[in-house]
């Protein structure tokens, strides 16, 4: 099933989503049955949710290629026999960690209820529920979120926020439309057609690879905040020694729990411990903010104030000049880290990736 009869002479045309903006193709016939389709397009984002594009019809036939906790999602319906559409409902995944910043192509090869799903070629073949294979639209198909309905299900989903390359459906060209204005945007101030890059850039930690950040040293507030996410259950985030040999700060994963550890070497009470979250290796981007003074020290995942993990132990240090993360010391490394300093006043906003 490789070759379904459709020209995938793909444009270099790129289109930005921010999330509000998006395409719609109209139907000149207002309805649109086919037996067989052939939809591609590139794409790349750093929001794990989005839906890239999607179609209905008033019968119940449906198709939705969109982004989920970072993964490729392809939901079809072709209608059922049975009692209610539900039956010919038909959801396949397909990748991870999607939401990079990367291009990624996504290929969709329809002839009747076979369907072969590629993306970045790895193909999946599966054939969809139901008993029809005809794929009836009415009106149009969406690029980069769901058509305004009033109904819960369509307002529930994330618009796409990225970029999309050579949008290509049964040998259309959309992206070639939409440059010459002949498909219809909503909120069209806010569709461009150049890339925007993102200002964050996540940092992939090989084996033996850290990022050495410079601070100003010998503050005696500590305010960092970061973003990470890995597969691993156990590896080091962060460490800095403090000067004039006054101890270290170091933040880890211990068990899917992040975990920070602040030695003292001039005080009675020389070690402090304090833990919060779960689960948190499990590949989706985790947010961690600490914050430490003379007299706490105060730790929030998530931005979950609520589940926030605070000491009032006396602390008494000063931060020393360099910042390492995802440097080994025995730990294992994480698979991705993406770095975002809170207060810049306390950083000159040199980094080093060392590999």
């Amino acid at each position: 099933m490789s070759d379904l009869g459709f020209n995938l002479s793909l444009g270099a045309d790129v289109i930005n989503f921010d999330g509000n903006s998006g395409l719609s193709y109209r139907f000149k016939n207002k309805k649109m049955k086919t037996l067989k389709d052939v939809i591609s397009l590139k794409f790349k984002s750093s929001e794990s949710e989005g839906v890239i594009f999607h179609g209905e019809g008033q019968e119940g036939d449906y198709i939705t290629l969109e982004l989920k906790r970072a993964k490729l999602v392809l939901q079809l319906n072709l209608g059922s026999n049975q009692y209610g559409s539900i039956y010919g409902h038909t959801s396949v995944t397909s990748g991870s960690l999607l939401d990079d910043h990367h291009w990624h192509t996504a290929i969709i090869e329809r002839h009747g209820r076979n369907i072969n799903l590629t993306l970045d070629r790895h193909m999946q073949h599966f054939k969809t529920n139901g008993d029809f294979e005809s794929l009836d639209l009415d009106f149009e198909l969406t690029f980069g979120g769901m058509p305004f309905s009033g109904k819960p299900t369509s307002s529930s989903r994330k618009n796409f926020k990225g970029c999309m390359e050579s949008i290509n459906y049964n040998g259309i060209n959309i992206t070639d439309l939409a440059r010459r204005k002949k498909v219809e945007p909503y909120n069209m101030a806010n569709l461009s057609f150049t890339c925007v890059e993102s200002r964050t850039v996540p940092v992939f930690f090989n084996a033996t690879s850290y990022l050495e950040v410079r601070g100003r040293p010998n503050e005696d507030l500590l305010s960092v905040s970061f973003q990470f996410r890995t597969w691993n259950p156990s590896g080091l985030l962060l460490y800095n020694t403090f000067n004039n040999d006054l101890g270290k700060v170091e933040i880890d994963l211990t068990e899917g729990k992040v975990s920070v550890h602040i030695s003292m070497t001039k005080s009675k009470k020389n070690r402090i411990d304090i833990s919060s979250g779960s689960g948190l290796n499990d590949g989706q981007w985790h947010e961690v903010r600490l914050t430490a003074k003379e007299n706490f020290a105060f730790l929030t995942i998530d931005g979950d104030e609520a589940s926030s993990v605070k000491t009032n132990s006396p602390l008494q240090f000063q931060t020393g000049s360099r910042y390492f993360f995802g440097e080994s010391l025995g730990y294992k490394h994480l698979t991705y880290i993406e770095l975002t300093l809170t207060n810049r006043d306390h950083y000159n906003n040199e980094l080093w990736v060392v590999y």
